[in-house]
Parts: structure tokens; C-alpha cells; sequence
């Protein structure tokens, strides 16, 4: 087996969620000497030669394909409209990536719905990864302009196409199976790269209040609605912990949420668009984070157990990682239940230091590179079970360090 990757935003550990999660699967792909290419978009040259320096390696191929040079055209805005991110892809990489899959051995991965048009010539021997459902995630929205209206239908059309499927979560993958029951679908684990999440338990100073709230995108519907979850229940919130600040980080935090914040605590600390997260986890005593209809592995979850933030949220926040309740962080079914789990963790900081550290060998068990690697390859060999997808295995070589 051969394995070429399609990844609409180049895999780098420093940008977002998706990005890291590509890295991580090359980076692996290549360090097991596995024969890989990598077609890749990208818009700053200089993460072009962060990627040629970071995998430069004999049995890895990279297809670096400069979305910023693509010309804008009738044909490719409409074909946009019909498939998303497809005006990402021109002629030059339609005829690289043929040219790849004629070895008889190949097998495409195309990395979020971005990259599923590249995909549509080679469905025998394609999968897609899906990290959301859009039509998941806007139920929390109470009504739908004509543009969410079609994106919504084309997500439908495009889940229809695709016959083999991998998602973050089991509930996404069995939301992707009642649009289409025919297709192979499977979860397959979300990663991390540990490396990148320095582990601290911060002990709670008492001269400063405890920040109690959220870091996430609030562009994001399902992160939205839960944000505003949280102002609902900031009063009683303040009843149990009378000194705690409403702490809200992220993208659009200030632009979308930052007046309803302030609205809710005159002192909430609201901060966008920062540099680097990890700073602001380490300043946060309590995530609450109580998702509803949301689709997809909750990242910030998963990164707040990882670097030793306490949780308090529900099962939908957990969907993808098998969390206990009082094990790894507090698993509400009710508003009361989020409220008392709040207190709990900020008044035992033993059973919190206990939490994160089960937390925080959760997560490495879990999202280990190798334990994510591993469930890829199975579902290759259930693609062509009568190659039983052997990777077509070169010498193993090290990476330069991300």
C-alpha cells in the first residue's frame, strides 16, 4: 500500500486543530518508513519550507501547491458551490494527484470536508475524515439564512458520494451513517502531540480571584451556545464561589460574545485572538465547557486535560473520550450538577489533583500517535481486504524536531 494524504491547510503543530492532527498522522506515516506523498495547500511560503525542512525524508514525497496562485474562474467558483473547498484545487494538482494514483497500490486520505473534492475520481480507494457535521452543529441555531440552508444540503450531497468514511467520534460517525446507511464508516481516534502541552498543576493563589470559563473558537456554533450556557448560569455560579471571574478566551471572543460576557460579570476577563493558548489554560482554575448538539471530539477538552486545566461538562463534551465521571473530570446531566461540579473541584484540591492526573494520562493514552496510527492502518486493510492494505514499508528515518 501506498498512502497519499490530501490536507487543505499544511500539517503543522502550530496551527489549528485539524492542522495538528495532519501533522501528527504524516509525521508518524513517515517515522514507520511507510511509503507516503502528502499533496498539500498552503498560503505562506513560509510554511512551505517549515514543511519542506520538517519532512524531509526519503519516503515521504511532499506536493506543496500554493492555494494564493490559483486563479479564480466561473468553473471553479461554481464548482465550489457544489463541493466544499474545491476552489482550493487546481489544474497542476488534479494532474499531480492522478498521476499518483495510478499505482494500483494507493490509497487516498483526504483530511476534512475541504478535501473531498480531489477525492471524487477515486472513491474505491478513498476515505475522508470528518471532524464536524455541520448538520450536527446547527441545531443550536434557531434559524438558517439561505446560504447555512445550502451549505447544510451540500454537506448531505457530499456525505452521499463518499463510500468509505472515517470520524472523531462515535456519535458523529453514526449521525454520518443516517445520511448514508451504505456507506463504511468508522471512528477512528483523535490525536495529539503531547510534546506540545507542557503538564502543570497549578496551585490556586489566594490573592487573585479563580478564573472560571472557556477558551475555544466562538465562531463555532456549538462553542457559542455553550459560552452562552455558562452566562446563563453565572449567577449561581457566583452564589457557590462568590469570588470566582467569568473567563472567556479565543477566537471572536471579545467581537461575538465580549458585551453578553461583561453582561453577565462586570469583571469577566475576555481576551481574543491570542498568539498562543497554552499561557491562558494555565491561568484557568475551571473549564466549563457543557456543549449541546455539538459534533465532533472537543479539542479544547482534550488539550485542557493535557496540560492539567480540572473540567466540569457533559456528555456531549466527552463524546470520543472515554472520560469517568470523578475520575478524569465532572460529568454533568444537569444545570445543578455543572454548578456543584464548579464547587467541588475549587474546594478539594485534592480530588482535583487527583482528576488531572488521571486526565492527563488519559489523554496520552488515547491520543498517542502510535494508538492513532494503528487504527488508520486497520481501516486501509478494510478498504482493500485482499491486499490486506500492507504499507509499502521504506527505511524508517527521524524527523526534524517541529
Amino acid at each position: 500500500m501506498k498512502l497519499i494524504y490530501v490536507f487543505p491547510e499544511p500539517p503543522l503543530p502550530f496551527l489549528g486543530a485539524a492542522a495538528r492532527l495532519s501533522h501528527l498522522l504524516l509525521s508518524e506515516a513517515v517515522r514507520r518508513g511507510v511509503d507516503v506523498e502528502a499533496f498539500i495547500e498552503y498560503f505562506d511560503e513560509k510554511d512551505a519550507a517549515a514543511l519542506r525542512e520538517m519532512f524531509n525524508a526519503p519516503n515521504c514525497r511532499l506536493r506543496l501547491f500554493c492555494a494564493k496562485a490559483v486563479p479564480k474562474n466561473f468553473i471553479r467558483t461554481t464548482r465550489s458551490m457544489l463541493w466544499q473547498g474545491a476552489f482550493l484545487y487546481d489544474g497542476a494538482f488534479v494532474a499531480a494527484l492522478e498521476e499518483s494514483m495510478r499505482d494500483p497500490e494507493a490509497v487516498l486520505h483526504l483530511e476534512t470536508h475541504s478535501a473531498c473534492w480531489p477525492g471524487l475520481r477515486y472513491l474505491d480507494r478513498t476515505v475522508i475524515n470528518l471532524h464536524y457535521l455541520l448538520n450536527a452543529d446547527m441545531r443550536s441555531e434557531k434559524s438558517h439564512g439561505l446560504r447555512v440552508k445550502w451549505n447544510l444540503y451540500r454537506e448531505r450531497q457530499m456525505l452521499k458520494t463518499f463510500k468509505y468514511m472515517a470520524a472523531v467520534t462515535p456519535a458523529l460517525a453514526e449521525d454520518v451513517s443516517l445520511i448514508n446507511p451504505a456507506a463504511t464508516i468508522r471512528p477512528v481516534q483523535f490525536g495529539l502531540d503531547l510534546a506540545g502541552y507542557p503538564y502543570s498543576e497549578l496551585a490556586a493563589t489566594p490573592d487573585r480571584a479563580p478564573n472560571v470559563g472557556m477558551i475555544g473558537s466562538y465562531g463555532w456554533a456549538p462553542t457559542r451556545a455553550a459560552a452562552r450556557h455558562l452566562f446563563h448560569l453565572w449567577p449561581l455560579m457566583k452564589q457557590s464561589v462568590k469570588n470566582a471571574r467569568l473567563y472567556l478566551v479565543g477566537r471572536g471572543a471579545n467581537r461575538i460574545l465580549g458585551d453578553e460576557a461583561r453582561a453577565a460579570d462586570p469583571a469577566a476577563r475576555v481576551v481574543e485572538n491570542v498568539p498562543d493558548i497554552i499561557p491562558y489554560f494555565h491561568d484557568l482554575d475551571c473549564m466549563v465547557y457543557a456543549p449541546e448538539h455539538a459534533s465532533g471530539i472537543k479539542v479544547k477538552i482534550l488539550e485542557a486535560f493535557a496540560l492539567g486545566v480540572p473540567v466540569v461538562t457533559n456528555q456531549h463534551g466527552i463524546d470520543g473520550i472515554p472520560a469517568v465521571h470523578r475520575e478524569h473530570c465532572i460529568v454533568a446531566h444537569t444545570n445543578a450538577e455543572l454548578v456543584a461540579g464548579v464547587q467541588f473541584l475549587l474546594e478539594n484540591p485534592q480530588a482535583k489533583t487527583r482528576m488531572i492526573q488521571a486526565a492527563r494520562k488519559l489523554a496520552e493514552e488515547i491520543c498517542a500517535p502510535s494508538h492513532v496510527f494503528d487504527q488508520w492502518l486497520a481501516f486501509y486493510s478494510q478498504m482493500q481486504p485482499s491486499k490486506a492494505a500492507k504499507p509499502r514499508m521504506l527505511a524508517p528515518v527521524p524527523l526534524a524536531a517541529a
